[in-house]
């Protein structure tokens, strides 16, 4: 298994932090937020990962380099234009064993070992990484049917399984994504699923955050502070 972590985008909702420093360049707990992922993929044994960029590349490359003091190999794909969260696997080089797709600002100690047996045991074209989400609404909820009451339910809380922008792609998924386009997963799982190739949800478990705003972003440094996340 090698891994792509996608961090080209403009982190526009993080602004003005992301004015001069790239989303997954970001500090986290004192060190930026794709070096605690660059980290966790190389205590799962991961030890080729490819990195998208596009805005303000030089800052990651600089930083990473090679990737040898993580003790992993980092290959950069730049993006001339912005790819969406697939586009950009087209442009890496063919691969011969499965994918591992990261969105860049995702802070979680999943256990990718269990991702990828979870992956081979439902022999999957692509698992996606699914959240619970729980939503409690702060009111009565009234049950109606042409205007007949049927039931009330008192501040009930809907429960959602939601993307954790965490994929595992067998090399034959590259095939459907458009080269030079841009093109997200959404569009990929719908193509797959167009053409009846198996597409499964992996639960996360563990410590997972999308930072993708301010309040996610205080959330972990506190979440880090606490300890409660630690990997």
């Amino acid at each position: 298994m090698q891994a792509v972590i996608m961090a080209g985008g403009f982190g526009t909702r993080l602004r003005p932090l992301t004015d001069d420093t790239p989303k997954p360049m970001l500090p986290v707990g004192g060190k930026p937020l794709m070096e605690r992922t660059i980290e966790g993929m190389e205590r799962a044994g991961i030890k080729r990962i490819n990195v998208t960029t596009h805005y303000m590349p030089e800052k990651i490359t600089r930083y990473f380099g090679s990737g040898s003091r993580y003790g992993v190999e980092l290959n950069y794909v730049a993006e001339d234009q912005p790819l969406g969260t697939a586009g950009a696997i087209r442009l890496m080089d063919e691969m011969d064993e499965p994918l591992l797709v990261m969105n860049g600002d995702i802070l979680t100690n999943v256990d990718y070992r269990s991702l990828l047996k979870y992956h081979q045991q439902h022999d999957a074209s692509m698992t996606v990484a699914v959240r619970q989400y729980d939503i409690k609404v702060p009111y009565g909820v009234v049950e109606a049917s042409d205007g007949q009451v049927l039931g009330l339910k008192e501040k009930p809380q809907l429960n959602f399984l939601v993307n954790a922008g965490i994929y595992l792609l067998e090399p034959s998924v590259r095939r459907h994504i458009p080269l030079g386009k841009r093109y997200d997963m959404t569009e990929l799982i719908e193509t797959l699923l167009e053409n009846n190739e198996t597409v499964v949800g992996f639960p996360i478990m563990e410590y997972w955050l999308d930072i993708g705003k301010h309040d996610d972003f205080q959330k972990a440094q506190q979440d880090i502070s606490l300890r409660r996340w630690a990997a």
